[in-house]
Parts: structure tokens; sequence; C-alpha cells
């Protein structure tokens, strides 16, 4: 019950949030790309990797976007990947993965059943000018952890965030 109550806190506390442009404001310097990502496991469920607060200000991601595409929909999940330019220089990245689900009855059903996974964690990151990253993970009943990698090569850039 407890972790109902903390979710529908979550989903209010989200929806609420003034989101920012991942661009501090006057920003003329070099620029990367990040891209969340993510994927469905059936028809009505998916598992969603993404960005959500870059140094502390809370910017538009793939969860937002997912539940947005979701809506009235019935039990179908959507997800829809986000991307967007960053600065090519050292940042804090609040990365999140987690399980989506095309109705709040399901995520509540899921989370009873103990089949809704999530994982959320602030890392460093330094990309470089002209790269394109992928915020991945996974979600799984053993453990689960999110991180950031290089699209072109697969190459993980930051640590792992990872949950049990």
């Amino acid at each position: 019950m407890k972790s109902i109550a903390v979710a529908l806190s979550s989903l209010l506390l989200v929806a609420c949030s003034v989101l920012q442009e991942p661009l501090p404001k006057g920003y003329t310097g070099p620029t990367a790309e990040l891209v969340d990502s993510g994927f469905r496991e059936d028809h009505a469920k998916a598992q969603i990797f993404a960005a959500t607060e870059i140094d502390g200000r809370p910017i538009k991601n793939a969860i937002i976007d997912t539940r947005r595409a979701s809506e009235g929909q019935g039990f179908t999940v959507s997800p829809t990947p986000t991307q967007r330019a960053i600065p090519a220089q050292p940042i804090k990245v609040m990365i999140e993965g987690t399980h989506q689900t095309g109705a709040p009855i399901h995520e509540i059903a899921s989370r009873a059943a103990g089949t809704f996974f999530s994982v959320e964690g602030v890392v460093d990151f330094k990309p470089e000018a002209g790269k394109r990253y992928v915020v991945k993970g996974e979600l799984k009943k053993e453990g689960s952890a999110v991180w950031i990698e290089e699209l072109d090569t697969g190459k993980v850039v930051t640590e792992k965030v990872v949950a049990k």
C-alpha cells in the first residue's frame, strides 16, 4: 500500500513540475545529444530509460512523453523516445529506469504483484561536443540498473545506478 501511495505522489509531483530547457539560458557553447530509450514488454507495459533532470533542472523526458502519448488508449502503452541537445561540459544528470503502463490501475496491480521495477540516481557526465548518447538500462526482479552510453559505440560513459 505504501508503494502505491509513493507512486501516486510521484505522478502528482511530475505533473506539477515546471520543465526547463536542458541547455542553460544563454548557453552558446558546444553541444552533444542525449536520447532516452525504451521498449514494450507487451501492449500494456514498457521499460523506459530517461534523463529527467540536468544540473537539478527538471527536463522533458520519455517518461512524461510516453505517459502523454498513452493517454486515452485504454491499457495500451506507447513508448515515446525523447532527444535533446545538452551542453558539452561536465554536468550532473538524474537518470531513471522504470516500468510504464498504459493505465494507472495496471501500474498499481503490477506493483502489488512485484513485477513493477524502477531505479533512479544522479550521475556525473562529461559529454563530448558533437557526440550522441543514450540512456540505457535493465529492469529485472534480480536487480535493476540505468546508465548513459555512447549511441554509436555502446561504450558506457557514466557509472551504473543500481537498485536491488
